[in-house]
């Protein structure tokens, strides 16, 4: 039976003004997923049902161009919108107002008024005119968690502070091969530093949470990138295939998915090469089950770049769009980024993802999967609650304390590698310096790439000058192109030189010869700038290099001239105050720390030899033959005449002060049988990574300044394995301020999972076995050693 309820007009006015349906004398919520008391997954899970498969499939859609192309979909609503591409703005007040106006308009417009997610970069600054932080290479020379931390904060709250809710950061990438341009983008080539780092990341750009809980208030989700091995391509070449046996695949170009994904990052970028001969983005194994399953990525967004579903196509393991579409929604892959205004090049535009579901290619329930994680990250973030984004909260972006925060980061990152005759510290006051280099005066090699920007930018010379030097400029030669240099140019500068109380070389990667697509088959440095060094260094009193690069760099034949150079500074990419980082360097006003976290070879004909990376497994027949065996406890079998080691120990790096180690000792924290029995499912579920021995050692400041060390926990690990072992690998780190003279008994826990490798059957567990576990201030000095049966 039907009870029909008569209301008077007023109140029938009334509900009808708030949208609520009156049937059997209850009043019904129209929109019950507003309920906040809700999950973000319940709330995804009740909305659902309510799309039609126009609606769906829009959810799939990420804009990366003007707002025109987002506002077509406006009545069904839209994933995301990338923020830097979508708006053409006089300044961030205004780029606020816009993004609220087109939020307004897709909520009002469409049937269901879901928002949109707006994403954008956010590798090393969150806004535009925010701060330029160095790029990551540059801060994980620091070897530091908590500033990397509070650096993830900042680009969370100025990200924020803009409107945007997802940033693409951080980069987990090994980054193995040198010659690869992209990796000044992450942590370096080691897995436990990218790990740590990474993770550090997340926690800063997210606060507490995963894809499963809400989003802190001034916070963003992180998308990490780019899954997986993207470092491993082969020949160094960008969206190459990664070859990599299973093993190393799990143990060193996983290892920080495992660790970002226990972080609770939210989203990820599927990479651009293939993971055993399938592309990542159409690779299910890797997507649904390394990352969701597996490392417990479960809820999480995954999108795609511009052109990679298509790039399924291209590769000829799908006959056309539809099936392209088909195996990268299958796949797990989310979001389509969508570059550009030609459809054809979309993923699952262009009624590509129509035509799959239609020929049976994909399913309607493979749809909701997809579309139920697109819901859920747009209520975890806040979206459908959310207020417009008010632009008085862009006054943060680059404030004093995010820049002081930028130099610091800086300073700590920057590595000083040689420095004959204790030439450095100097003064510079009142002094004449010759500054040669084109890069003297840049300031893209200072920030890199992938920045957002808009902030004050100083240039090296610039710097000298505002510490009271009396700058002598002059290119001299090109940084990029041919190895060609004017002699009279020359000439002319060896005349400054000469006149000069120190010459100061800024050298490295020039635009185009670093970064996405800027892969080199050389690590010399380029264009005239090995001529230029090769010629002038020397001439001067005292000669500095000051690298600004993205890779590590050689010198020629034998590296022949660096023996001119007095001191060699690798300041990478030291972002907006990292020319002010680079003269208090110089200066002795702040004490060179930072560590290298790439091996540096001595020539390109070394990479992937047996020198870099650092990380490698034992050469059992080099032993055997006594090859080049060092006191570092590996052996380095060399080319032709040629020298094996490299030039440059991972770990690396100088002080103005010397420091000591002590006895080293190592206490259990984990019964054995605990220990052996933990497997990769456990360590997902535990609330903390469990600590599995303390390493305690006893480190001295030997000299008269004050300065930081960077303890470094290196393990070998047993014999017997039914797998060939590492040399050795780098398990823990932590930094010590030690004042001059002083010393410190540092205690450095080593977690399950750093210590943890993968067995004869691919599990992940601490073998049983004889460990010998040392420390040191690089992985060649690491001399204070005790094993332990574990």
């Amino acid at each position: 039976h039907v009870r029909v309820v008569i209301l008077p007009r007023e109140m029938l006015s009334l509900a009808f003004a708030v949208g609520v349906a009156v049937v059997c004398g209850v009043s019904a919520d129209p929109k019950p997923w507003m309920n906040t008391s809700k999950t973000p997954r319940e709330r995804a899970q009740i909305m659902l049902p309510q799309l039609n498969l126009q609606e769906k499939i829009a959810m799939t859609f990420a804009t990366h161009t003007s707002s025109a192309s987002a506002k077509v979909h406006t009545s069904t609503g839209i994933g995301a919108v990338k923020y830097m591409s979508a708006f053409s703005c006089k300044d961030i007040t205004d780029c606020i107002k816009q993004r609220n106006e087109l939020q307004a308009s897709f909520i009002s417009g469409s049937r269901l008024g879901i928002p949109i997610s707006f994403i954008n970069e956010g590798l090393h600054g969150g806004a535009s005119g925010g701060t330029i932080f160095p790029e990551p290479i540059t801060t994980a020379m620091a070897w530091n968690k908590s500033l990397v931390t509070q650096i993830s904060a900042v680009i969370a709250a100025e990200a924020s502070a803009t409107g945007v809710d997802t940033v693409f950061a951080p980069v987990v990438n090994m980054m193995t091969d040198p010659r690869f341009g992209r990796l000044q983008e992450g942590f370096g080539e080691n897995p436990t530093i990218a790990s740590a780092l990474g993770a550090a990341a997340v926690r800063g750009l997210q606060g507490h949470g995963s894809p499963e809980t809400y989003l802190e208030s001034g916070k963003v989700c992180s998308l990490a990138k780019h899954f997986a091995a993207y470092g491993a391509a082969i020949g160094g070449l960008n969206g190459g295939p990664a070859d990599v046996s299973n093993r190393t695949l799990h143990e060193v170009y996983l290892r920080p998915w495992a660790a970002v994904s226990k972080a609770g990052v939210r989203a990820v970028m599927p990479s651009h090469n293939t993971i055993h001969d399938i592309p990542a983005h159409a690779n299910r194994w890797a997507i649904d089950g390394a990352l969701r399953t597996e490392f417990g990525f479960g809820a999480g967004i995954a999108l795609s770049d511009c052109n990679d579903i298509g790039a399924i196509l291209a590769s000829r393991m799908a006959a056309n769009h539809s099936q392209a579409a088909a195996l990268a929604l299958k796949a797990g892959v989310d979001w389509d980024l969508q570059c550009g205004t030609s459809a054809e090049n979309w993923g699952y535009g262009n009624g590509y993802l129509e035509l799959a579901l239609s020929e049976g290619q994909v399913t309607e329930a493979d749809l909701d999967a997809v579309v139920g994680r697109v819901l859920q990250q747009k209520f975890a973030a806040g979206l459908f609650d959310a207020a417009p984004t008010d632009p008085a909260g862009a006054s943060i972006l680059d404030s004093p304390p995010h820049r002081q925060l930028a130099r610091e980061a800086a300073t700590q990152g920057i590595v000083l590698l040689k420095n004959d005759g204790s030439t450095l510290p100097m003064s510079l006051a009142g002094k004449t310096v010759a500054v040669f280099g084109e890069l003297g005066q840049d300031t893209d090699a200072i920030v890199g790439t992938y920045v957002l920007s808009g902030a004050a930018v100083s240039t090296v010379a610039d710097a000298l000058t505002a510490a009271g030097a009396k700058v002598e400029y002059d290119a001299v030669c090109s940084a990029t192109g041919a190895a060609v240099c004017n002699a009279s140019a020359i000439a002319a500068a060896k005349v400054t030189a000469q006149a000069a109380d120190v010459a100061i070389f800024v050298l490295g990667d020039g635009h185009g010869e670093c970064g996405e697509w800027g892969d080199r088959d050389s690590l010399d440095l380029a264009g005239g700038q090995l001529l230029m060094l090769q010629q002038l260094a020397g001439v001067a009193p005292h000669t500095i290099v000051v690298l600004l690069h993205g890779r590590p760099q050689t010198f020629g034949v034998n590296n022949v001239a660096l023996e001119q150079v007095d001191a060699l500074f690798a300041a990478w990419r030291p972002g907006e105050e990292g020319a002010a980082a680079i003269v208090d360097l110089i200066t002795g006003a702040a004490n060179p720390s930072g560590k290298l976290v790439q091996s540096w070879p001595r020539s390109v004909g070394q990479v992937l030899g047996g020198s870099s990376p650092f990380l490698q497994r034992v050469r059992g027949k080099w032993v055997a033959n006594s090859r080049s065996c060092t006191a570092d406890g590996r052996c380095y079998d060399g080319y032709v005449n040629a020298d094996s080691t490299p030039l440059f120990f991972f770990g690396s790096g100088l002080s103005y002060t010397t420091f000591e180690y002590g006895a080293l000792a190592v206490t259990p924290l984990m019964p054995t049988a605990s220990a052996e029995q933990l497997r990769i499912t456990d360590w997902q579920m535990a609330a903390t990574d469990l600590p599995i021995v303390n390493v305690t050692v006893m480190v001295h400041n030997t000299g008269t300044t004050a300065g930081t060390e960077v303890v470094q926990v290196y393990v070998k690990d047993p014999s017997g394995l039914p797998f060939v072992p590492y040399w050795k690998r780098l398990v823990a780190f932590e930094r010590v301020i030690l004042a001059a003279g002083a010393s410190a008994s540092v205690t450095i826990p080593v977690s399950w999972f750093d210590l943890a490798m993968y067995d004869g059957d691919m599990t992940l567990r601490v073998v049983p076995g004889n460990y010998t576990l040392s420390a040191g201030g690089a992985s060649n000095t690491d001399s204070s050693a005790f094993a332990i049966m574990l």
